[in-house]
């Protein structure tokens, strides 16, 4: 069974369900957003562009969503494909809303609810038999834009073809990871997720821990999110955390943890007296014109945060993988430790007893937890991490009962929940007691199954290169010092050189720059950098500076095509990395810019010649003269504007129009392999070499530096601000041999790109922002 869903309807209008909408549209699909009179509603829609962190890829995107009225609007429901229930988690009020709605649906018409604890059973008592069969859980964890996660929940009724058709349309056009849950309260997400929360409060008032040193040893040392417990929880909302808590009290009767999401009396009292979180500026934080306090779990009392200091902290955080972090911390003996495995060995139990309760298997329930609540691993990756040998008999001499399953695993001869074995996953099938492998999704490659299967052709310290097999092959970055920001090094450089040298051999017809870590790349090595300008080593940076150009162009004028796959942060040397291949792949959520001009330097591979080549291309024939193209480069590049979505860096000029975007990260390899085998199909030719570039030269560089004396007379921007945009402007407007009736080549401007960015590490203002980057990890204005 197939089903296009070109519009859909989401009945509530509240933030959830405004959210829901919006990202149907970023997903470019017309959405009805319902509520009980046009003010709610279209301040809803209003909604999507002001709130924070934002909903929408761009600001055009609410034009796709259309405010409705139950009393005036129900008969457009009838073109409708899908329809989204996103009301109060009252069940009266759904009824009352799907008594409504079903005379004016359409046969083929799919209806889901958004609820995060009604059981289905009890939703459809009120539909008739033929929905019933065309009905299921969709639900979504806030905000949707952002969050993976969407749980699917079926019932008896329920066609297994539509189930499939709306997991297979929430993979592929909205992004989401899919995870098949039972009809049970809370599901899996929020049925781990909110005890994890409630067992670790709890043990905080137990072990006479703070706020900020429950936060500290929750975060991400141990794979977490940085906002850790508390903070989440202040982010959340506590009236909200409390409602899904008791959620869990009131429906789970037989659940051996039932007392843990008893709500604890300083909870309740935080929000009776009103302080629910961020949303009202107190919670268990509080913000204050003194700054942020924290609250004194026994007293209930407001104070300055303390300094946190646990060895097993600074432990953790000296190790090198998220599983070894995790290790440090849990078998550390000092008072975090204690804290932090108390906690953790509770968490792991109380995952393990609710396989086949939630779940049918581990993967679902592991996945729950990266999707909706943000961890580098699931409660069994961990459990793996930690030694699951050793950590059952710790948990069972402190009295803990661990799952009988998890016994017979061990017993069996099996020391593990998982295992990589010739490029697939290996999983322990709880319910068959024997091993699994996991399903391969056909559009998702994953690069560190894959490179188990014999498919390594070189590894180096921050990059590899990997076989995709039918000819193409693969960069994978891996920063040894920085896997989470993949800043460009030596090793990633030389890695990209050997890959086009195998391209130029005949070896392999493609290559695709893309790899799944945190994030593509956060531009270039700033301690080395800072090394090589105190080391006065000037003539060896500008070296290093054009190797990276050259780099660049050969990636530009291969023969074989190269394709870009960026997601999540691309920054500076990020940017000038992806800009010259001949096509990419973006994901969706894609923060990519040209950031120099925060650490004092303009783009030094390239940077400025890929800008102006994208705006000329983005424009097409003759809608922007020479004056706008520089003047825009300049704005985006001198203001270091970052694009906040792939949808805006088209706008912006960081991405080419005819570029790929795709919503589900776990395809943008897949995709861009396709993508490479779609060029080689289509004959691909590289482009021609520009030596016909008009930029408006020195005309067009006064005009700049006229705003720029502006700017600084009105205090907008310092003396040494001043003096990179003059040299960024010098670049854009093309030097000293562009003009009216002149024109410059490719190389020219490299050649004093690479100038003024050496000229700019040489200064002294310059290198006080690099150091102030490194140490604080944010701008300098100097």
């Amino acid at each position: 069974m197939s089903q296009k869903f070109e519009k859909v309807a989401v009945l509530g209008a509240g933030v959830m369900g405004a959210q829901i909408a919006g990202h149907f549209a970023n997903a470019g699909i017309p959405a009805l957003l319902f509520d009980i009179n046009q003010e709610l509603a279209q301040k809803g829609v209003d909604g999507l562009t002001k709130l924070k962190p934002k909903p929408l890829y761009k600001p055009k995107n609410a034009d796709l969503v259309t405010a409705c009225t139950y009393d005036n609007d129900l008969e457009k429901l009838s073109d409708v494909d899908l329809v989204i229930e996103a009301v109060a988690e009252r069940l009266d009020i759904k009824h009352t809303v799907y008594n409504n709605i079903v005379p004016y649906l359409k046969e083929s018409v799919i209806l889901t609810s958004n609820t995060s604890g009604i059981p289905l059973e009890d939703l459809t008592t009120v539909l008739p038999d033929h929905l019933k069969k065309r009905f299921l859980i969709t639900h979504f964890f806030n905000p949707p834009r952002y969050m993976r996660l969407l749980e699917l929940v079926k019932g008896p009724d329920t066609d297994d073809a539509v189930y499939d058709m709306i997991a297979e349309f929430g993979e592929d056009a909205l992004g989401k990871g899919i995870v098949h849950a039972k009809d049970t309260p809370n599901f899996i997400g929020n049925r781990i997720g909110v005890f994890g929360m409630a067992v670790t409060m709890n043990t905080a008032i137990e072990h006479g821990l703070t706020v900020e040193e429950v936060d500290k040893l929750t975060g991400t040392v141990v794979g977490r999110p940085k906002s850790a417990t508390f903070r989440t929880a202040d982010v959340v909302g506590l009236d909200t955390m409390i409602n899904v808590q008791r959620t869990s009290y009131d429906n789970l009767p037989e659940d051996e943890e039932r007392e843990t999401f008893k709500i604890p009396e300083f909870l309740q009292r935080l929000v009776d007296e009103g302080n629910l979180g961020a949303k009202t500026k107190s919670g268990f934080y509080k913000k204050t014109d003194e700054g942020i306090l924290s609250i004194d779990l026994k007293t209930g009392e407001y104070g300055p945060q303390k300094k946190v200091r646990f060895d097993g902290f600074r432990l953790a955080k000296d190790r090198q993988t998220p599983g070894d972090k995790i290790k440090a911390m849990a078998y550390s003996d000092d008072k975090g430790g204690q804290f932090f495995w108390e906690v953790l060995s509770r968490s792991l139990i109380y995952s393990a007893n609710r396989i086949p309760e939630i779940s049918d298997d581990i993967i679902n329930l592991d996945n729950a937890m990266k999707w909706g609540y943000g961890w580098d691993a699931g409660p069994f990756e961990v459990w793996d991490a930690i030694g699951v040998a050793k950590s059952v008999v710790r948990m069972e001499a402190d009295g803990k009962k661990v799952p009988q399953w998890v016994k017979d695993m061990l017993a069996s001869g099996r020391t593990s929940f998982y295992e990589i074995k010739d490029g697939k996953l290996e999983y322990y099938d709880v319910q068959s007691g024997s091993v699994k492998t996991e399903k391969r999704i056909e559009k998702s490659i994953n690069l560190n199954l894959h490179k188990t299967g014999g498919n390594v052709v070189k590894k180096d310290w921050s990059a590899s290169l990997i076989d995709l097999g039918d000819g193409v092959l693969n960069v994978q970055f891996h920063s040894v010092l920085q896997p989470t920001l993949n800043p460009i090094d030596g090793s990633i450089g030389q890695t990209i050189n050997d890959g086009m040298d195998l391209l130029e051999a005949g070896k392999y017809k493609a290559l695709v720059l893309g790899h799944q870590g945190p994030n593509f790349c956060a531009g270039a090595n700033l301690a080395n950098m800072i090394q090589a300008i105190e080391a006065g080593a000037f003539d060896q940076m500008k070296e290093t500076i054009k190797q990276l150009q050259d780099l660049t162009q050969r990636m530009r004028f291969s023969k074989a095509p190269v394709v870009a796959a960026p997601h999540h942060l691309t920054l500076g040397g990020g940017f000038e990395l992806v800009a010259p291949a001949a096509h990419r792949v973006g994901l969706g959520e894609l923060y990519i810019g040209a950031v120099e001009v925060g650490v004092g330097l303009i783009p030094g591979a390239g940077g400025n010649l890929r800008m102006i080549l994208n705006l000329m291309e983005n424009s097409g024939k003759g809608r922007m003269n020479a004056f706008q193209v520089a003047q825009k480069a300049f704005e985006t590049i001198g203001f270091a504007k970052v694009a906040t979505s792939a949808d805006e860096a088209k706008f912006m000029g960081y991405l080419l129009k005819t570029d790929t975007v795709v919503m589900n990260n776990d395809h943008r390899i897949w995709a861009a392999k396709q993508k490479a085998l779609e060029l080689i199909e289509n004959d691909y030719e590289p482009p021609e070499y520009r030596n016909d570039l008009k930029l408006p030269g020195t005309g067009g560089r006064t005009a700049m530096a006229m705003a720029l004396k502006g700017f600084k007379a009105q205090g907008k921007i310092s003396a040494h601000d001043e003096l990179i945009a003059k040299k960024l402007a010098f670049v854009l407007t093309g030097g000293d041999k562009a003009g009216l009736t002149k024109s410059v080549d490719e190389q020219y401007l490299l050649d004093i790109e690479r100038e003024a960015f050496v000229s700019l590490a040489g200064e002294p203002l310059t290198q006080d922002r690099i150091r102030f980057m490194l140490k604080k990890g944010k701008p300098l204005r100097n």
